[in-house]
């Protein structure tokens, strides 16, 4: 399911990617990797005992590494301590959907928005835009906005949506938006990367997803989103070095052996595309 989610969202951003790695000729561009829709900063704990409160923490420390399974456990754990901590049941809907889990998600967006109504709009947009119901997402953190709340994630997470709409400059309105109230997350940054990867503004690609590796040097999205920038500009040693980089932080994730191979292929080594496009087969096999 996580790599399900992942190749979900590779393709929102980009347009005309394909998911198939081609040996001769070079395989096709994939997209950058934009961070998945649920709240780019997750929900804040309430006032809650110090076990529900470190485990609601460990729960997002998971979520933020893509580890949805661990993720979902720590919340429950949170919940059982905490049974009324709204920001749990919306972080583990989070995580849900991370598994496309989506009735689970929608059963515990509405438990939280039962004890905190003003989830209700930032949940079931992020449940629409995991569905790939842009419109729709777009509407639901629309309404998120204009009741202010979670407002950093509603801007952000909405700015995703332009993009599967492939509006790119209103995804950049929003990733401003976003980076205006939260500067220290890695995420907007990443997203504006690939927006600006997008507009072939590769000078500013780069600064944003610099930003974000400063910002979040554990995060493989801007590494992959930079490399992309740099096979684009021609520079190969950069590409592959940035996607190596990516993927020893998510070693299972074909779609980034394959765009190492193709920046093995455009500098003439072959041998090393091959091994690259085989070993992307085998993860998705």
């Amino acid at each position: 399911m996580k790599k399900l989610l992942f190749a979900l969202v590779l393709v929102l951003v980009f347009l005309g990617c394909k998911s198939t790695p081609q040996e001769a000729p070079p395989a096709a561009e994939e997209a950058p990797q934009s961070q998945a829709a649920a709240p780019s900063q997750p929900a804040s704990p309430a006032p809650a005992g110090p076990d529900a409160a470190t485990r609601f923490s460990r729960g997002n420390e998971h979520y933020a590494r893509s580890e949805f399974d661990q993720a979902i456990n720590e919340y429950t754990e949170a919940l059982k301590l905490e049974p009324t901590m709204a920001e749990a049941y919306l972080n583990r809907g989070n995580a849900y959907s991370g598994k496309l889990e989506l009735e689970k998600a929608l059963d515990d967006y509405a438990a939280g928005a039962k004890l905190n109504p003003d989830y209700d709009h930032y949940a079931r947009g992020y449940s629409l835009y995991l569905a790939q119901d842009y419109r729709g997402a777009i509407n639901e953190f629309s309404q998120a906005i204009a009741l202010k709340t979670n407002l950093f994630a509603a801007y952000n997470d909405r700015g995703l949506s332009y993009a599967g709409l492939r509006n790119v400059n209103q995804a950049i309105a929003d990733y401003n938006e976003a980076i205006s109230i939260n500067p220290n997350s890695a995420f907007p940054y990443n997203n504006r990367g690939n927006a600006n990867l997008q507009k072939a503004n590769y000078d500013l690609a780069i600064d944003d997803y610099n930003k974000a590796i400063e910002l979040y040097p554990a995060l493989s999205f801007p590494y992959s989103g930079r490399g992309l920038t740099y096979y684009r500009t021609k520079d190969y040693d950069r590409a592959i070095a940035d996607y190596t980089r990516a993927i020893e932080l998510t070693p299972g994730e074909s779609v980034l052996y394959s765009l190492r191979g193709n920046a093995y292929t455009a500098r003439g080594e072959r041998d090393k595309a091959a091994a690259d496009y085989a070993e992307a087969q085998k993860l998705r096999d």
